[in-house]
């Protein structure tokens, strides 16, 4: 097996630490995985968890997948790249600590989620033991209510990137690095040629056949698929997004915020806007973030090339794209006031989660791109914007990507497709011994 790397190491693209929010999207405090069911006449009438108990499920079996890894010595200790943290959901202000008390009934019940807690408005003490930095500080008139699950993790999924590409290499995969892939064609015998370009010192073109391709390139997964020639990936665009991050790294705020905590965003907006006060180890170091402040960019990387989006627009996805726009103005209007936002703009949003945050103790850095899905909806034909991720599979299956953004490093190891994919790849190998 061969692994073709543009950069010059691997996981520092969309599975760097500093890219991804690391969650484990676990859905035990990600609130826009449940949503309030309104009756015929308007009114709220609960909260429904569906999705967030798929997305659990996924989850689980991913830890359960590297747990075999680990178990079998194909990953290093659990403790280099996995945590135990604490999952906390956070309502602040009336409406959303409504939000967070319904949530918290509709979940409580369900066996994945029988060791949530709630802390009420009310049990001022008990917040300040769960999460001292959104409490301190903070309008003791203004409400807040938590709902906290012990069993959360950190993911650093930089680092699990790197540790799974060693043990692939130690079981004899050819990792390529600085070797960019620039076409995919399907040649007569059925194979595909793969054409490669070597980066840097010793550069060369090289011609590779595979029985089986899988492109797994972030937000290039597209243009790939489109080089490949499969009419599967017709109709398909991607809205590419980024922004920053505020990172804390001031030793004496860190220690007192080892818990992840998530908010509801603003009425109507994305769910990518979701803002989180995330406590993070990065490479060993333990870190705050704070974010996202969301960003345009025509990159489907963050070290892609501003013409990425203009390549991928092609005749086919052109009513798709022009329809998923339209329909989804709010995101353009939140990610334009983030993108006009001042350093104390920012320092303000910090603070409504952190009241008495330092404006010393953080600084902002370029997050990673989220290539987000546009494609037709199937029920009505118009253009969709889809947030989460999907693979798509040639129809003999012998390529298949991945597209789309988070949470895919979570849950990709229940998508469906993809093990099928696998398993086709398993028989061509076998075929081939």
């Amino acid at each position: 097996m061969m692994m073709f790397e543009r950069l010059g190491a691997p996981g520092e693209e969309s599975s760097n630490g500093f890219n991804n929010a690391g969650t484990g999207h676990a859905g035990f405090m990600e609130p826009n995985y449940t949503k309030e069911v309104k009756n015929a006449d308007g009114s709220l009438r609960t909260v429904t968890t569906d999705k967030v108990e798929h997305v659990c499920e996924q989850f689980l079996s991913s830890r359960q997948y590297w747990e075999y890894l680990t178990k079998t010595g194909k990953l290093p200790k659990p403790d280099t790249w996995i945590h135990q943290t604490n999952h906390i959901a956070l309502g602040v202000g009336k409406d959303q600590v409504e939000f967070i008390k319904k949530r918290y009934e509709a979940m409580k019940s369900h066996p994945l989620f029988t060791s949530m807690e709630i802390c009420l408005p009310e049990e001022k003490e008990k917040a300040k033991q769960w999460a001292p930095l959104i409490v301190k500080g903070r309008d003791p008139n203004e409400p807040i209510c938590m709902t906290k699950v012990p069993h959360g993790t950190d993911v650093d999924y930089g680092a699990l990137t790197k540790a799974k590409i060693t043990a692939f290499q130690e079981l004899g995969g050819d990792l390529r690095l600085h070797t960019e892939v620039t076409d995919v064609k399907k040649n007569k015998d059925g194979k595909w040629v793969i054409t490669t370009k070597v980066n840097g010192a010793g550069s060369g073109w090289a011609y590779n056949k595979a029985k089986f391709v899988f492109v797994g390139a972030g937000g290039w997964a597209l243009l790939m698929l489109q080089k490949a020639g499969i009419p599967e990936v017709n109709g398909y665009m991607a809205l590419p997004v980024t922004g920053d991050w505020a990172i804390c790294q001031n030793p004496e705020v860190v220690h007192q915020h080892r818990v992840k905590v998530y908010a509801p965003g603003a009425p109507g907006a994305p769910p990518m806007s979701m803002p989180h006060l995330d406590y993070r180890t990065i490479g060993g170091k333990e870190v705050l973030l704070f974010g996202p402040f969301g960003s345009m960019t025509m990159k489907f990387l963050r070290y892609g090339s501003v013409t990425d989006a203009f390549r991928a627009l092609k005749p086919h996805n052109l009513i798709p794209t022009a329809g998923a726009l339209s329909r989804n103005l709010s995101l353009a209007v939140m990610l334009m006031k983030d993108v006009f936002k001042s350093a104390m703009g920012k320092l303000h949003d910090i603070r409504h989660y952190y009241p008495e945050a330092d404006p010393d103790d953080w600084v902002f850095i370029p997050a990673g791109v989220r290539a987000q899905i546009i494609k037709k909806d199937p029920k009505t034909g118009k253009g969709m914007l889809q947030f989460g991720t999907e693979v798509v599979t040639g129809e003999n299956g012998t390529i298949c990507g991945l597209l789309g953004a988070s949470p895919g490093a979570s849950t990709c190891v229940s998508i469906g497709p993809v093990l099928d994919c696998l398993e086709v790849m398993a028989s061509n190998i076998r075929s081939c011994s």
